[in-house]
């Protein structure tokens, strides 16, 4: 599933984000010395070192990342603080052959316990190479042979979205970043890939998704002609009271049948920001009661929210940030630092994350597999 000095960026000569094929490490041995080489000249820990056999580094025997072994007694504490400033060394001189994942907190790991003074280590996970674009030439047919009901394809190097883990989506980004077309393509997946999934669309400016919506022949709802804010934001509130009965009607089905898995409904909600400004209290504050309804009790009855934003800070909710800590995939796109992540991401260290430049890039938080919450650079497919 973090400071900024810099905004760094990369770019590969040929293709944004594609693999190095030669393999420059011949063993892990090999690796690990660059490591720690690398480590030993531009980490300052009181003058420590390797050398001195004051830590060591090691690689995961499944390759799964490195451990930074501190050979206590040390001068310098294990904190959080010491396993940035490693995560901060590492993530440069490791790329492009390891795409480092950032941690919000210190990873500490047991390594060898009948040692105390080698029984804990700093755990820096890793995945092979870097984030690759994944380059679409026929939608429709990558589609049907590609994306399944669970499973939607976001990059290159078998990099995919479970479905089934993601509950709620924030999509996060400058005007010109790419988010819409990020969208149009969750959206086209998510309609084709299972007729039992119901769509419902809601565009406060008329846009992309609506133009999206009436081609696929899914529900739109969108401001009518001369219309203010308070009415249109009233007919989403309608909506919204309508999903929240189906979600009760589920929440009563699973009293008697605990093992039904109902078909999912996703809300998809263009430019939160568009939709509340402008309305009247009364009228934002239902709005925030009912999202949050929403985002708290989707998960067991699989109605999802998929919702888009230049920001998302508290105005975007209408007031109630509870529904930001329900989201469990974010995605931001454009210029990556502290302040474009402060609201999804508030407590992660992006400066040291290595984000290609182009539209349609930045970061990604989400679960895999593996229930593991991973935050790595994100380049939206292209079709």
């Amino acid at each position: 599933m973090t400071t900024n000095m810099f905004n760094t960026h990369a770019q590969s000569s040929k293709t944004l984000g594609r693999n190095p094929t030669p393999k420059v490490f011949n063993d892990t041995n090999e690796l690990t010395t660059f490591i720690q080489r690398n480590l030993n000249n531009a980490l300052d820990v009181n003058g420590e070192t390797s050398y001195t056999n004051s830590f060591m580094i090691r690689i995961t025997g499944n390759d799964l990342g490195f451990l930074f072994v501190p050979n206590l007694p040390v001068s310098y504490p294990l904190d959080s603080q010491l396993y940035m400033k490693i995560y901060a060394i590492c993530s440069g001189i490791l790329y492009p052959y390891k795409t480092l994942l950032p941690q919000t907190n210190a990873y500490f790991t047991p390594y060898d316990n009948d040692n105390p003074n080698l029984a804990r280590a700093f755990f820096f996970p890793w995945v092979d190479g870097i984030p690759e674009r994944l380059v679409i030439d026929n939608l429709d047919q990558f589609i049907r042979s590609q994306v399944t009901n669970t499973t939607i394809p976001i990059m290159a190097n078998n990099i995919s979205l479970n479905m089934n883990k993601v509950v709620h989506i924030a999509i996060s980004g400058s005007s010109g970043s790419g988010k819409s077309q990020f969208t149009e393509y969750l959206i086209r997946c998510l309609h084709h890939s299972d007729k039992a999934i119901k769509l419902v669309l809601v565009d406060p400016k008329l846009s992309k998704i609506y133009k999206l919506g009436k081609e696929l022949g899914i529900d739109v709802l969108s401001p009518k002609f001369g219309s203010n804010l308070n009415s249109f934001i009233t007919e989403v509130n309608e909506l919204l009271g309508k999903v929240i009965n189906k979600i009760y009607e589920r929440q009563q089905t699973l009293l008697t049948k605990p093992n039904t898995i109902f078909p999912k409904i996703y809300i998809v909600i263009d430019e939160l920001l568009a939709l509340v400004q402008g309305s009247s209290k009364q009228a934002r504050e239902t709005f925030a009661q009912l999202l949050g309804t929403i985002a708290l009790l989707g998960r067991e009855t699989n109605c999802s929210l998929i919702l888009i934003s230049q920001r998302f800070d508290a105005a975007a909710f209408g007031g109630n940030t509870a529904v930001r800590e329900q989201i469990n995939c974010a995605c931001i796109l454009g210029e990556i630092n502290a302040n474009t992540t402060q609201f999804l991401l508030p407590h992660t260290n992006v400066d040291s994350i290595v984000v290609p430049a182009g539209i349609g890039t930045g970061i990604i938080k989400f679960t895999d597999d593996n229930h593991n919450n991973r935050i790595i650079p994100l380049l939206t497919p292209t079709y």
